[in-house]
């Protein structure tokens, strides 16, 4: 009975994941490309610029997981062992990214761990197991499908619906300050006003 209730629970623990991971992947998706109307060109090649930079910070994460994708799936036929060993190298950097999520202030990851750093390692890892396997044309590939996909995205993608409206305090927040606003410039134009009506009415001399 014990060894069954916890087969059961270990079972129910998996399938929570797999829900979770799955609401995730269904909320990751629409966001990144929820409607047909929320792609549209921009007015200039200015604002396409402004808004692609813009989309690439937003999207940063949703563009390296799908090139990341595109890289395993040309390798998956001819070079498995290169793909085994990306996803380690993945699973890595998630358990770092992990561990900077739950102890955010910690001196000791930011330390000796920097980002900076740990991008860069994990960059020089995929390069050299790549060149490794002779798989350069595959890396070719991988970026020649995904590179336009993604500037074709962060170029069309109307970042409208990301920004969500304003909560209701914070709206009547500013509109008390716009009423500030507006009665301290009343205020301050009466009293730049009064020293000139008075000044124009002068007061009658009495005749010598």
């Amino acid at each position: 009975m014990g060894a069954a209730g916890a087969i059961r629970r270990a079972a129910s623990a998996a399938f929570d994941r797999a829900c979770a991971g799955a609401r995730g992947f269904r909320r990751a998706l629409a966001r990144f490309a929820p409607r047909p109307s929320a792609f549209a060109p921009a007015a200039d090649a200015e604002a396409a610029a402004v808004r692609a930079v813009r989309n690439l910070r937003t999207f940063r994460f949703h563009y390296a997981v799908l090139q990341w994708a595109l890289l395993l799936a040309s390798l998956a036929p001819r070079h498995r062992a290169s793909v085994v060993f990306l996803m380690a190298a993945s699973k890595g950097l998630l358990v770092y990214g992990g561990l900077l999520k739950a102890f955010p202030n910690s001196a000791l990851l930011r330390r000796l761990l920097d980002r900076r750093l740990v991008a860069a390692v994990f960059v020089a890892l995929v390069l050299a197991d790549i060149v490794a396997a002779g798989a350069v044309a595959n890396l070719l590939a991988a970026l020649a499908a995904g590179v336009p996909i993604i500037v074709l995205h962060a170029s069309f993608r109307v970042r409208d619906d990301l920004e969500g409206p304003l909560p209701e305090g914070a709206a009547e927040n500013g509109k008390e300050d716009e009423t500030s606003a507006v009665v301290e410039k009343k205020e301050d134009g009466d009293v730049e006003a009064g020293p000139t009506r008075r000044s124009m009415a002068v007061a009658p001399r009495s005749p010598k």
